[in-house]
């Protein structure tokens, strides 16, 4: 099963989406169902993960490998006890005033029975994926614009 979602994202470059998205470590603070992550083997422009999500109703432990080119392309590669496999491929392009981000998911589910459940969830989480990395674009932005009034208030007191 392959989805292909494609979201145009004012008023940000395809740098500061990447950098949330590629930041997987942070995941469980504002991503819903992350519950746990654990990167290792980092290298240059990969790395590899275990991690903890939860699919309603379903916990999920997978590991993935990451590997990026910054700050165009993101491509995850997993495995699970309920997915034989799957990918996840994201991309940052610049559109008008912002950037178009695209996610591709392909799922290959490992117990047949469970398949249409999985698929529904998964569908699901891709939307939540894509919403999450948005709001947590612009809580990252409202607070950068803050450090930088409060910094300059406090310039203009001092100087």
């Amino acid at each position: 099963m392959k989805y292909c979602y494609s979201y145009p994202v004012p008023g940000f470059v395809a740098e500061e989406l990447f950098d949330i998205v590629i930041d997987v470590e942070r995941y469980p603070g504002f991503v819903p169902g992350w519950q746990a992550v654990r990167v290792h083997d980092r290298r240059d422009n990969s790395y590899r993960t275990e991690q903890i999500v939860r699919l309603k109703p379903i916990s999920q432990r997978f590991q993935s490998l990451t590997t990026f080119i910054r700050p165009f392309s993101i491509d995850v590669t997993g495995q699970g006890d309920l997915f034989k496999r799957f990918d996840l491929s994201w991309r940052f392009a610049p559109a008008g005033d912002g950037c178009l981000v695209s996610l591709q998911v392909g799922i290959g589910i490992a117990f047949r029975p469970l398949r249409l459940a999985i698929d529904a969830a998964a569908r699901e989480m891709a939307r939540v994926l894509v919403e999450a990395f948005i709001v947590e674009a612009r809580r990252r932005d409202s607070h950068r614009r803050g450090q930088a009034e409060t910094e300059g208030i406090a310039r203009n007191a001092v100087g």
